[in-house]
């Protein structure tokens, strides 16, 4: 037995942010904290529906998504669609309580926002999002294409990235 459900709606043409529009030099920011929904964070969400409205309506990300399947699954789509690469922090990475690095990467079901703001957007987003709401982390940079979208993140010296991919619901 299973249950399928479907949702549509609508959007109006200047408030769709697509993942495609990211460009070099873009911030790389996520709401929230990653990891944990191993240990049942994923039961207790709140949709980042006001989050997301906010932003587009003051900020204007120029891409943006959700993050359902991890972080290392997720931002390799967002770059791919957006045709580049990105560099990490990984100290910056918000990891929920209890969560290592890897988890945080890679557990999925986060539900938080991952987007990108234009340079010249940061101080007015930095400056106007904690006054409306919770938790905001920068955690890198997009970069120039370079083929495949590129996760430039080590951990002590070694790549971490590479190795690690989030979760996948046909797998």
């Amino acid at each position: 037995t299973f249950l399928s459900i479907a949702l549509t709606g609508r959007v109006q043409r200047t408030r769709c942010t697509l993942r495609s529009g990211a460009k070099k030099g873009d911030a790389l920011y996520v709401t929230g904290t990653l990891g944990g929904s191993i240990t049942g964070k994923h039961l207790d969400f709140i949709p980042r529906l006001a989050e997301a409205r906010w932003l587009v309506e003051n900020i204007r990300p120029s891409a943006m998504m959700d993050l359902s399947d991890g972080l290392a699954s997720d931002l390799p789509r967002l770059a791919a669609a957006s045709h580049c690469s990105y560099t990490l922090d990984e100290a910056s990475i918000p990891k929920t309580k209890g969560s290592t690095l890897a988890a945080a990467l890679t557990d999925g079901e986060d539900y938080e926002l991952l987007f990108t703001i234009p340079p010249r957007t940061r101080a007015k987003l930095e400056r106007e999002w904690p006054r409306q709401f919770p938790k905001l982390t920068r955690i890198g940079t997009m970069q120039s294409a370079t083929g495949f979208p590129a996760c430039d993140l080590a951990q002590a010296g070694k790549p971490v990235a590479q190795s690690l991919q989030g979760h996948d619901h046909f797998a």
